[in-house]
């Protein structure tokens, strides 16, 4: 077993619970009858989040060439573990108390773009710990991405406008899969 394999295991499991709590509440989702009505607004942060997780994998993969320390180890199960917290609070497992995700999603907004935001913000971190070269390669559309998504969060978790939390959806989507399909199609 080469060290990659090694390290990837653990973050592998991590990313894998993510996935099924996203999977499995959207299963939730279309096989309860009487359950909470879904919310397109929240179905679309569902679907970016499984997106997100699915390229964090995907990605990820290229750190086989990475020199592994302990440092860059924990950054990145850090980074998969974020991604876990944020699948459950995406995606509750509980449906108690819950009659639509309308009604979930924006009383829980606060904690659903607090924890979005991190995830740019750790991706610095983890950009960084992986060196100069390898950060100043995504060029300035990384870094203009990153504080777009930044801003874009921090407005939804203070206004409950639902016109805003539409249009942002909606936007983010088609810019964040324009940006990694151009740039995670293929792994080197």
């Amino acid at each position: 077993m080469s060290q990659f394999e090694y390290v990837a295991v653990l973050i592998s499991i991590i990313v894998g619970l993510a996935l099924t709590q996203i999977l499995r509440g959207v299963g939730r989702m279309v096989t309860t009858k009487d359950g909470p009505r879904p919310y397109w607004v929240h179905l679309v942060w569902t679907f970016y989040l499984f997106f997100l997780i699915v390229m964090f994998w995907w990605w990820e993969f290229q750190l086989r060439t990475v020199d592994w320390s302990l440092w860059v180890y924990l950054v990145v199960i850090t980074y998969a573990t974020l991604l876990f917290f944020v699948s459950l609070v995406v995606q509750p497992g509980k449906l108690d108390g819950i009659s639509s995700y309308r009604e979930y999603y924006y009383s829980n907004r606060r904690w659903i773009f607090g924890l979005f935001i991190c995830i740019p913000l750790w991706d610095f971190v983890d950009t960084i710990t992986k060196g100069a070269n390898y950060f100043l390669s995504f060029g300035t559309e990384y870094l203009i991405i990153q504080v777009i998504q930044i801003i874009g969060y921090a407005v939804a978790i203070v206004t409950q406008n639902e016109r805003y939390h539409k249009i942002f959806a909606t936007v983010w989507m088609i810019i964040i899969s324009s940006f990694m399909f151009r740039t995670f199609l293929v792994i080197d």
